[in-house]
């Protein structure tokens, strides 16, 4: 129940801010992280871009299997199931003051940003509970190439990642 608040709360004040940096957060609950050996994936919200899809499957298993994780089919019976969400979001931002090579001028208006958060969650198989969920949230470029998505897919996966398995306190 403390990990869902938190989500909510966390997902609510990310999708709101207006600020242009990334933000990376965790949750975890006290679990023997020493004990998930082996993952399966589970259904979550997935994009409907197809390579784009791939991109964020292939991402997360390329940091699990870092992580010593062995990726098995649902059937036998693995320790984590993995799922991802995606949620976009538009915010529409002021515009300032604008350096120039002479002077600082002023400039009025305003500008549509996307905005986008990729949830990862890790479900222990046995109980049910989620165990760790992984959050990264930042502007998303619309105009972006595909080897460019890629490429920053997998640097925001594995910031996500950093701080999985947590450390005991």
């Amino acid at each position: 129940m403390r990990i869902a608040f938190i989500a909510v709360v966390t997902a609510l004040i990310l999708l709101g801010r207006c600020a242009a940096a990334q933000e990376i957060t965790n949750d975890y609950s006290k679990a023997d992280f020493a004990h998930f050996k082996t993952y399966a994936w589970a259904s979550g919200h997935p994009v409907p871009d197809e390579l784009l899809n791939q991109s964020i499957v292939s991402s997360i298993d390329a940091q699990l299997s870092a992580k010593g994780l062995t990726k098995v089919s649902p059937g036998e019976y693995p320790n984590l199931l993995v799922s991802y969400d995606v949620v976009f979001d538009g915010d529409i931002r002021g515009m300032g003051f604008r350096y120039g090579l002479r002077n600082l001028r002023w400039r009025s208006g305003s500008k549509y940003v996307r905005m986008g958060m990729l949830v990862v969650n890790l479900v222990d198989s046995n109980t049910g509970a989620t165990v760790w969920r992984g959050m990264a949230s930042g502007d998303v470029d619309a105009n972006a190439s595909p080897e460019k998505n890629d490429k920053k897919i997998h640097e925001v996966v594995q910031k996500i990642f950093r701080s999985y398995p947590p450390k005991e306190e």
